[in-house]
């Protein structure tokens, strides 16, 4: 009931909407049309090969002219990635053409400069479109290996677009290996994201790769329903090129359903389109075709005359392999016919078509193998100079490093000499004025006592041993005492010349703080500063310790220590 309800959709509106739409201009063509072909800045030249490949299924010689255009352009201004993108599109276009040696010289071209700009999409762009032409030739495997290096690029680049184009490839590669379960995850899973992003064209590429599987495995109602879903697909994005290839793939399911009139309506349709396009590639095809219905209808003359258009289209475009299978037919039915002169004659065109066809194939591939075979030898060279140039400037970065660290150490070294002799000079400089000024303390107390030992005499020279007992010994006491008070002056001399080269600042520290301590206390600190106990100052001064203790007493008062418990000379060793 699902079939039969589907079917009556296609005849109520696929069909009737396909008349109406087969006589119009592709929109994608219209917009083409309506803009400005000259190119006077990037912006222009962006958009016109932008333009250039919404037509290349429908209109490839005009989408190329275009593209060219936009490539002398790109080489003209020096803009590297839209040289780059101009030359895929150019790729593209030639491998649609089957010039698959032009194609991929091109999008080698393009790989160069994508690879050293680091233009991800587009070196995904090279993959694919490499992938496609092996594909073409028959080399699987390696085809296979481009591809999912395109997919992932894309998926890298998170370009969805991209990663359905290359999904879609990788499951053709399967179809034609005729792993139908593998070809059909892979058409499913590029449908489902096509579907995400809300793309037609690939929507309609998914389903229609979708319906040729089903079409292999001999399911033609399923089949059906997929090409005339894509068909509606293409028909809304203005893809008219693919809808003459939907309704061709139609036409071929009803002729294995052995609905004839319906098969002829949707032949002729696709020619139609095919004609109006001047895509002489698939007219040639469905000539081919229309030899195979009328075969089926057992109408041997309108099959040999399609066959025979069929070979002579080609013939005339060079579509050889299309020629092939069109010179066995037309062999084998004047085989039939018992004609052995003409399949005699098609039997030699078909060796030569076949050598032929062998020929240009190996060619083919010995040229895309030499190409990327010096691709690879150009790269290689690139990469040993490139890494011959880090090399050697890693070299010369590592010498540079090395005599900057070692001029630092010289640096560091000197400064460290120059510090060094510094404070050996400021230490020689502090000796000197230290030695100067004791010299000077020396020679001061020297002429001193000299001139004390001088008065002294004199003093002892002027007692008179007649002078009276009490009076002599009053001034041989004054004598003792001066002797006494002298002796005594230079030792605290001696001992704050000393102190003040071990405790420098002390006494300048102290006086900042306390300034009315008086000379008597601050020789006390000093003696305290030298953790001297009470008995051993009394010994150095010649003091009683009453005298020492009351003295220390007075000093802890004038320092401001009023807790008994603070000890004096803890408290002076920290200032």
């Amino acid at each position: 009931m699902r079939n039969l309800l589907f079917i009556v959709f296609y005849y109520c509106v696929v069909i009737p909407s396909f008349s109406s739409y087969a006589g119009q201009t592709d929109p994608g063509q219209v917009k083409f049309h309506n803009i400005l072909y000259e190119i006077t800045n990037q912006d222009s030249a962006e958009s016109v090969l932008a333009q250039a490949k919404k037509i290349e299924n429908n209109d490839p010689d005009r989408s190329l002219y275009y593209s060219n255009k936009v490539l002398r352009y790109a080489l003209a201004k020096n803009i590297p990635l839209l040289t780059a993108r101009s030359q895929l599109q150019i790729a593209n276009l030639y491998a649609i053409k089957a010039q698959f040696t032009d194609a991929m010289k091109m999008a080698m071209q393009a790989r160069g400069i994508a690879e050293k700009y680091g233009a991800e999409v587009e070196i995904a762009e090279y993959y694919e479109i490499a992938g496609r032409i092996k594909t073409r030739l028959g080399n699987y495997e390696e085809s296979l290996e481009d591809l999912f290096k395109s997919l992932q690029y894309f998926e890298k680049t998170r370009n969805n677009v991209g990663i359905t184009h290359a999904l879609n490839s990788i499951g053709s590669v399967s179809y034609w290996k005729k792993d139908y379960p593998k070809a059909l995850t892979y058409f499913l899973r590029a449908q489902k994201i096509s579907i995400h992003i809300k793309d037609r064209v690939e929507i309609a590429r998914s389903i229609n790769n979708i319906g040729l599987i089903y079409m292999a495995r001999k399911e033609y109602q399923k089949a059906l329903e997929f090409f005339s879903t894509a068909m509606v697909y293409n028909q809304k994005s203005g893809q008219l090129l693919r809808v003459g290839g939907n309704i061709l793939n139609i036409a071929i399911i009803y002729m294995h359903l052995k609905d004839f009139p319906e098969s002829y309506k949707n032949y002729q349709g696709a020619l139609a389109i095919f004609t109006q396009l001047d895509n002489y590639l698939n007219q040639n095809l469905c000539y081919l075709d229309l030899g195979y219905y009328y075969e089926n209808l057992g109408d041997r003359s309108m099959s040999k005359d399609y066959f025979r258009k069929t070979f002579q289209l080609g013939r005339k475009y060079g579509f050889k392999s299309i020629e092939v299978n069109a010179v066995d037919k037309l062999q084998n039915i004047y085989f039939k016919e018992n004609n052995k002169d003409s399949a005699y004659a098609y039997s030699v065109i078909l060796g030569e078509l076949k050598d032929s066809l062998a020929e240009e194939k190996s060619q083919t591939r010995f040229s895309i193998a030499e190409l990327q075979y010096q691709y690879e030898k150009r790269e290689q060279e690139v990469r040993l100079d490139h890494q011959r140039k880090s090399f050697i400037s890693i070299i010369i970065g590592l010498f540079l490093i090395t005599l900057i660290i070692i001029a630092i150490l010289i640096i560091s070294r000197q400064v460290q000499k120059n510090r060094a002799i510094v404070f050996e000079k400021k230490n020689l400089k502090d000796e000197v004025e230290f030695k100067n000024k004791e010299l000077t303390l020396n020679v001061m107390n020297l002429l001193k006592r000299n001139e004390f030992i001088l008065t002294t005499s004199r003093r002892l020279l002027d007692v008179k041993p007649d002078q009276q007992p009490e009076m002599m010994k009053e001034e041989l006491f004054k004598i003792a005492k001066s002797l006494q008070d002298e002796t005594e002056k230079e030792s605290w001399e001696e001992f704050e010349l000393r102190f003040k080269e071990v405790h420098s600042g002390f006494y300048d520290r102290l006086l900042y703080q306390y300034p009315k301590l008086t000379s008597n206390e601050l020789r006390m600190c000093g003696l305290l500063r030298l953790n001297l106990t009470t008995k051993e100052m009394s010994e150095l001064t010649g003091q009683r310790k009453e005298t020492i203790e009351m003295a220390r007493f007075r000093l802890r008062k004038h320092l401001g220590i009023t807790d008994a418990q603070v000890n004096l000379i803890t408290f002076l060793s920290k200032i």
